[in-house]
């Protein structure tokens, strides 16, 4: 297997030769390497070399450095970024575990030689250097025969390659399924027996590792894998019970906890109330439906191997998009708002508990949700451009139209909708989710939702404070007769908004006393 030059990035390949000018060893390391092996458009480019951090900082003047637990560099080519590394040895490299130690890494600040860069890594796949000079592929892991019979397979021993960093065990099933790799039987009874230590990682990681999952073009088959694996219930039960496993583990495997719920979708789980099965079946068809939608949009705008990269990311749903769409199946469907806010927070809020989803894409995701109903025809709003002032309208109307075509419904109406987020865009009317500024325009009271956000349907044109009192107030100088004169002058809140009767002091010690204005000829107040 090769890789032909001319499929190398360019400004890759000008950070590649100008570290090998100043001496340095250098490659292209990890996914692009695979990638390109597989006839595929890498995301990105990344290189590991000998050189520091402060040696690359001194070498490129387009660079900057980042992180703290281990510094790399990035150098920039306008938008574009070549993740630059120096190479890394494992700090438990020739350590042997015990029975019951703890394996975790927590720091990984030692660097190393090449070889060492290699060994450290998770995959095979993923341990493949790239010599621009040489113009050869360098395999210090047998990662070639592995990426030729298509299997993921963890470098060194499964059992504590996951104990060392469990997150390991989302990334097999990545790429597993991205790939279409079948997992190295080895690596995969070591993930079924380990699964549950995932929640040792940081969330944050975790979660990152699910959006990735769900985004990188093979959503249905990780949700899949997710389930077959168990992963999925030891990730968050509601979102194992809301699609519901089609296969089950091996039988030599740990299943999962036998006191969790039945696999029913998570509004249906919580109440009472007889089930109605077809409905149940329809919604996680749509589920599954949405997962296939999403793998469609991330291909539409996937790259292309060979193409010219401008350095712009490729578009690809946004977290809080694939909350969204996670979640639309499951919302029950009911007129009333308050019932609209309360079913939403039934479907959402679990998740957003146990996979610890931040409070900017949850918040998001809500205003999302709730905005479907509003996109519907039989709801259009007198006022629609209200709506489509607002920052996440584009995202809600995307969650839109994949659940049309994920149900085969007709969508005409995103056509529409669009030519007015259009014309918002033109005229740099869009606005952000700022409270207090919109009103209801239809005349009823604005919904707000437990959570304290505005309900996106009663958005209008921000309005207009009211003094209390009324405009006409004025400050003067208190003089002896006109101690308490505030109290009734004039009369009755005539055409200024005027208002008497309340009148007296304003705190300033006596000195000063906020009165209204004097009534105009003809007895009306100002």
């Amino acid at each position: 297997m090769s890789i032909p030059p001319e499929l190398v990035d360019a400004d890759a390949d000008k950070v590649l030769r100008r570290l090998l000018r100043h001496g340095h060893k250098a490659y292209l390391v990890g996914g692009c390497v695979r990638d390109l092996l597989l006839s595929r458009a890498p995301k990105d480019f990344d290189v590991a070399t000998s050189a520091t951090p402060n040696e690359l900082k001194a070498i490129f003047r387009n660079c900057r450095i980042i992180g703290r637990r281990f510094r790399l560099a990035h150098v920039l080519f306008g938008q574009k970024v070549i993740e630059t590394s120096t190479f890394r040895a494992n700090p438990r490299e020739g350590a042997t575990a015990e029975e019951g130690e703890d394996l975790l890494i927590r720091r990984d600040n030692v660097f190393g030689t090449a070889e060492e860069d290699a060994r450290r890594r998770d995959f095979t796949m993923n341990g493949l250097f790239y010599d621009v000079e040489a113009r050869e592929v360098i395999d210090h892991v047998d990662g070639l025969a592995d990426v030729e019979a298509r299997l993921v397979r963890t470098i060194g021993d499964p059992e504590i390659r996951f104990r060392e960093d469990p997150v390991r065990m989302l990334r097999a099933i990545k790429f597993a399924a991205r790939l279409g790799f079948e997992i190295e039987p080895a690596t995969y009874a070591a993930l079924l027996r380990h699964r549950g230590e995932i929640h040792q990682s940081a969330s944050a990681r975790v979660l990152e590792e699910v959006y990735r999952l769900l985004r990188g073009g093979a959503a249905r088959r990780s949700m899949e894998l997710l389930l077959e694996t168990g992963v999925a219930m030891t990730l968050a039960p509601e979102l194992a019970n809301a699609f519901a496993a089609p296969t089950e583990p091996e039988p030599n495997a740990a299943p999962p906890d036998a006191t969790s719920p039945a696999a029913t979708p998570p509004e249906v789980a919580r109440s009472a109330a007889p089930v109605d099965d077809a409905l149940v079946a329809a919604r996680r068809h749509l589920a599954w439906r949405l997962l296939d939608e999403i793998d469609a949009l991330v291909a539409r705008t996937a790259p292309v191997l060979g193409e010219s990269r401008s350095g712009a990311a490729f578009a690809s749903p946004s977290n809080a998009v694939i909350v969204s769409l996670l979640t639309v199946p499951f919302v029950a469907e009911v007129t009333d708002g308050g019932e609209e806010h309360a079913a939403i927070d039934a479907a959402l809020g679990p998740l957003v508990a146990r996979l610890g989803i931040s409070r900017r894409d949850a918040e998001r995701a809500r205003l999302m949700l709730l905005t479907q109903s509003r996109l519907a025809p039989g709801r259009r709003r007198a006022r629609p451009m209200a709506l489509v002032r607002r920052d996440y309208f584009d995202e809600a109307l995307e969650v839109r139209e994949l659940v049309l075509r994920a149900s085969g419904q007709p969508s005409d109406e995103i056509d529409y909708w669009r030519q007015l987020s259009s014309k918002a865009r033109l005229d740099g009317d869009r606005v952000g989710d700022r409270d207090g500024d919109r009103g209801a325009d239809d005349g009823s009271p604005r919904a707000t939702a437990a959570g304290g956000a505005t309900d996106p349907a009663a958005s209008g044109p921000p309005r207009r404070r009211r003094r209390r009192g009324g405009r006409g107030r004025r400050r003067i100088e208190l003089l002896p007769d006109a101690q308490g004169g505030g109290g009734g002058g004039g009369g009755g809140g005539g055409g200024g908004g005027g208002g008497g009767g309340d009148g007296g002091g304003d705190g300033d010690s006596g000195r000063t006393a906020v009165l209204p204005t004097p009534p105009r000829s003809g007895g009306d107040s100002a």
